[in-house]
């Protein structure tokens, strides 16, 4: 049967291209199921539209934690954000101390919720890791208990989850969202 839609291929070169078309479907349709179980958007759950840049976005959530969280003591500068649109492969967002650095990786993130949380947890990394002191802390629990049970991380994920719904709700009252 296919050979006769592509009467000019031989055996060999229609099976060939019918696997090929096979594997695509497959790949395609499991991406799909696998977003449709993973992504939150596609499960019903609603998330938000940005009114603004992801740019003005980012620092309105940085100035909402600076408002809400505080500065560290003895300190009136706020952290550099650096803003990567591209999909991490593992992180969503870092902090570095030397430089007070938070780097957010738009592309790791499927909600704008997500992107809150990994912003109020990486200024909660600003507030707690300070000087070289802390930062050696911080990779000495990490080296004894791993990433997820390091105070330092335990601290920021619940900061994070505890504050996410309040800024999400001020990002909306401002009208960056909808």
């Amino acid at each position: 049967m296919l050979a006769s839609l592509f009467p000019s291929l031989s055996e060999k070169e229609t099976a060939f291209w019918f696997c090929c078309a096979v594997l695509w479907l497959f790949w395609v349709f499991t991406g799909f199921l696998k977003n449709l179980f993973t992504n939150p958007t596609l499960m019903g759950a609603s998330d938000f539209e940005l009114q603004v840049s992801k740019t003005v976005f980012v620092h309105e959530v940085i100035f909402w934690c600076v408002k809400n969280l505080g500065l560290p003591p003895r300190s009136k500068a706020l952290p550099k954000v650096v803003l990567r649109y591209y999909r991490h492969q593992k992180l969503m967002g870092t902090y570095l101390h030397r430089g007070k650095i938070i780097t957010l990786y738009w592309g790791s993130h499927s909600t704008i919720r997500e992107v809150i949380n990994t912003l109020i947890h990486e200024y909660q990394h600003f507030l707690d890791i300070r000087k070289d002191q802390d930062s050696r802390e911080y990779d000495k629990e990490t080296a004894l208990l791993g990433y997820y049970k390091n105070p330092f991380e335990r601290r920021a994920r619940q900061v994070a989850n505890r504050w996410e719904n309040s800024c999400l709700k001020a990002m909306t009252k401002k009208g960056l969202l909808k």
